[in-house]
């Protein structure tokens, strides 16, 4: 049986070593632009246009 002292020392080091590891990987960063919005008219809604065409809409990104 190994005494506790080397098994943490043993533990530190791989712990030390995930951790040179992890700093190592290649980052990317990935761009993202903000979308356009163009800025709509603002109308008061007429009743017959709130029960108008509802679904789904996917946006692909």
């Amino acid at each position: 049986m190994l005494p506790d002292y080397i098994i943490y020392d043993q533990l530190k080091k791989e712990r030390a070593r995930r951790e040179e590891q992890r700093e190592q990987r290649p980052q990317l960063d990935i761009p993202s632009p903000m979308p356009y919005w163009p800025e709509q008219e603002r109308e008061s809604p007429k009743p017959s246009e709130d029960r108008a065409e509802r679904g789904v809409e996917i946006f692909q990104m």
